[in-house]
């Protein structure tokens, strides 16, 4: 294998990088612990103490809006003995964070104001450890070791979205489906539409699958552009059509506002309509299991019931991940077969693996077992 393969001699990657666990605890590290991992909402911390823990194997972080309106994430773990400290997946600390273990205490900004008992600690170089944490668009995103060669500004400066309030949003619906399957087959199968007309008869009623062999940007590190959608479509609901009184504030026209965002080295995908925003995460959980979590913003002034039927606006979304959840499934069973070997890609649809596939190379090394 030649160390910088053309597109057309780019193949897949080795049975080995879906189901070994060593190549599992590489990637953690090596993958996702050096970049950016999403972490929620803007609108999920509006008040001092709000948080929202961000966990990624034996990464535990807790994002907090201090009480001086800043957003941190610190490590949730004491600095005393190592107890976890928060247990709950979200809350609010509406004054300190307390070690259940010996008491030790934390103010919202992670610096320690109790030891109990202890009255000669240091309490200055003792505050809990923080991880980098960085807001784009309202979404909020945290770099677990701390040191993020490029900020998600920086990654992403080319993205710029058919509306201008975008971080104008609010969380209207979460989804989360755990999957048997390693993360790199949910993701690459969310890469291509190559499976679409086989796949998703619903989905194909309103997508132009011919313009789903797109031009996009960003090259290895992400893909981006225009959601095709067939002439009459405007979103990606049952109907093609918008389902909500409240529309985002567009810089284009509705039947041009469309966008999606798929970013490699995060596992995170965005999807753009006029009336809602679809983001997709792909959480790996151990070499053979992904945790895929949906989650559906709409303009904070759109109020369910009133606005747009919360149980059926994102009913396309959820189908085709459905869908899509059990032909993952069934390549994961493919992939465990000591006889599978890669085959070649489809150069029109699946453009965006091979992107994918090559930057998951340089990350981590060329031969991966």
């Amino acid at each position: 294998m030649t160390l910088t393969p053309s597109r057309t001699q780019i193949t897949g990657l080795d049975r080995a990088a879906y189901t070994s666990p060593e190549i599992f605890e590489r990637e953690l590290t090596q993958f996702f612990f050096a970049t950016w991992q999403y972490a929620g909402h803007e609108s999920e911390f509006t008040v001092p103490g709000s948080f929202r823990r961000f966990t990624l194997g034996a990464a535990d972080v807790i994002v907090i809006r201090g009480k001086d309106g800043a957003l941190r994430a610190l490590h949730n773990t004491c600095r005393h003995r190592g107890a976890q400290l928060l247990e709950a997946d979200s809350g609010l600390c509406r004054r300190s964070i307390i070690c259940s273990y010996h008491a030790w205490t934390y103010d919202t900004a992670g610096a320690l104001v109790g030891a109990p008992m202890m009255n000669d600690v240091d309490k200055g170089n003792l505050g809990l450890r923080e991880a980098e944490v960085e807001v784009w668009n309202g979404i909020v995103f945290v770099n677990v070791d701390g040191n993020a060669v490029r900020s998600v500004g920086e990654i992403l400066a080319g993205v710029q979205w058919p509306a201008n309030d975008v971080a104008q949003s609010k969380i209207a619906k979460v989804v989360s489906f755990d999957l048997r399957t390693n993360w790199k087959a949910s993701w690459e199968n969310a890469l291509e539409c190559y499976h679409c007309s086989v796949n998703h008869p619903e989905l194909i009623g309103i997508l132009d699958r011919v313009g789903g062999g797109r031009v996009t940007e960003g090259g290895a590190e992400y893909s981006y552009g225009g959601n095709p959608l067939k002439p009459g479509s405007l979103s990606v609901t049952t109907s093609g059509q918008v389902e909500s009184k409240v529309l985002y504030d567009l810089r284009l026209p509705v039947e041009d506002a469309r966008g999606f965002l798929q970013w490699h080295r995060a596992a995170f995908e965005m999807i753009f309509s006029p009336d809602h925003i679809a983001l997709m995460t792909y959480q790996p959980l151990t070499p053979e299991t992904t945790r895929v979590v949906q989650t559906f913003l709409v303009p904070i002034a759109a109020e369910p019931k009133v606005d747009f039927d919360l149980d059926t606006m994102f009913d396309m979304h959820i189908l085709t991940r459905e869908q899509d959840n059990e032909l993952c499934e069934k390549v994961q069973a493919g992939l465990r077969n000591p006889a599978y070997t890669p085959g070649p890609f489809n150069e029109l649809y699946e453009c965006s693996n091979m992107d994918f596939v090559r930057m998951y190379r340089q990350v981590m090394g060329q031969r991966l077992a």
